[in-house]
């Protein structure tokens, strides 16, 4: 029988309870990777990947306690991602959605190609539902400037979401037990980039392509986050 969804979070958090009472040194991660392809006119490419690498362990010992849960990669975030496609096949300039999943790397994308800017940005809002103010734009793109705006935060919203009395997580230590959590963007354009905001970015040789890896509760790093303006080099 399939796991259902909010079953499957209930034993990773209870497990994630029995894990913090017996060792200190626990700790998960999850990986996302977030890719944009952007073109002159403002169409392009966009995926967002989830890595579950680093909990392979938790899922063994979940998949070995109870049969019934070996589909627990999916309930856990492709789900969330076969909806969202859904929506996204009905948002005009937003074409060839596919959402992949492979279970032996435990990793699982979605990809899909935008006509505008403002096609994207009505896709990501709805990916984003309820996380993030209604009416955020996400990506601005001209011919000397690119914003990726990010307001929240990662660990912001974890943590707000943390507050809730009927959170499951709310008794957890997520700045412990999701330390290695990582949030990676990377974006490429026609035009070279002069400069960048994000003290995180990190550039290609050609100037073309931006990387930002924002690990998710470093201290350090929880006020830059994904959020980048950069300055193309005029023609």
């Amino acid at each position: 029988m399939p796991i259902q969804p909010q079953k499957a979070r209930f034993i990773v958090f209870v497990l994630f309870f029995f894990f913090q009472s017996i060792s200190n040194s626990f700790a998960l991660g999850v990986d996302f990777i977030e890719r944009g392809h952007f073109n002159e006119d403002g169409s392009g490419q966009f995926s967002i990947e989830v890595d579950l690498t680093k909990t392979s362990h938790l899922i063994s010992v979940i998949k070995y306690l109870n049969k019934n849960y070996k589909d627990i990669t999916k309930a856990i975030g492709y789900k969330a991602f076969s909806n969202a496609s859904a929506k996204f096949e009905k948002i005009e300039g937003i074409s060839h959605v596919d959402v992949t999943y492979n279970e032996k790397m435990l990793k699982f994308k979605l990809v899909f190609k935008f006509n505008t800017l403002q096609a994207l940005n009505k896709a990501i809002g709805k990916l984003n539902k309820g996380l993030d103010p209604p009416k955020i734009t996400y990506f601005i793109l001209d011919d000397v400037l690119f914003i990726r705006e990010d307001l929240n935060g990662i660990a912001k919203k974890l943590l707000f979401y943390q507050q809730y009395d009927n959170s499951l997580v709310k008794s957890l230590d997520l700045a412990f037990f999701f330390k290695e959590s990582t949030y990676t963007t990377i974006y490429t354009f026609c035009n070279t980039i002069q400069d960048y905001s994000n003290p995180l970015s990190e550039l290609t040789k050609d100037k073309k392509t931006i990387r930002v890896t924002h690990h998710v509760f470093a201290p350090d790093q929880v006020e830059y986050a994904i959020g980048n303006r950069l300055h193309f080099t005029k023609k």
